[in-house]
């Protein structure tokens, strides 16, 4: 009885947190289907970044997103190749050209509702701690993503986490 008793403690001791306990999630859906197709715990300082091949300079361009305190998405710097049509002059508090790029860095910029729409030409790729998601081979020519933070519990995390099939997972 009392190795029961034990199988029953542990057993409470392991679910009870999954229940309790939360964590921020990136997560990003595919808004056509309404699916998730990629999440991943965050803290604060976690970087992430959307590249795509510009349609009219056909050069690459990357947006580096961070996860502030808060855990909002904030756009902290930009990098692209050329100045083209709807390119400002500049952004943020530092402009510098590094490796054949010109980045403006310090932007601060909080992205409240940061959406993408996925094309198979500009091929958008998201990059999280040295992996790569290429959206344009998951989400539908011409469909968006939505990227956010959610606060979930761990219980749904892992349930989430299961079900989702994204190779970066």
């Amino acid at each position: 009885m009392n190795s029961i008793k034990k199988i029953i403690s542990i057993f409470i001791l392991v679910l009870i947190p999954l229940f309790i306990f939360q964590n921020s999630t990136l997560i990003i859906r595919d808004l056509s289907k309404d699916s998730i197709i990629f999440l991943n715990k965050v803290t604060p300082e976690d970087e992430f970044t959307m590249r795509w091949m510009h349609s009219v300079e056909l050069q690459p361009w990357e947006e580096i997103f961070r996860v502030d305190q808060n855990y909002n998405i904030i756009l902290d710097r930009t990098r692209f190749k050329s100045f083209g049509a709807g390119v400002p002059d500049s952004a943020g508090n530092k402009t510098e050209i590094k490796n054949g790029y010109v980045i403006f860095s310090g932007i601060d910029r909080k992205m409240p509702d940061l959406k993408y729409g996925i094309s198979d030409f500009a091929k958008h790729t998201f990059l999280f701690k040295n992996k790569e998601l290429k959206l344009y081979e998951i989400v539908e020519n011409g469909n968006g993503v939505k990227i956010d933070i959610v606060q979930m519990r761990l219980y749904e995390y892992y349930f989430l986490k299961i079900k989702t099939t994204s190779p970066l997972i």
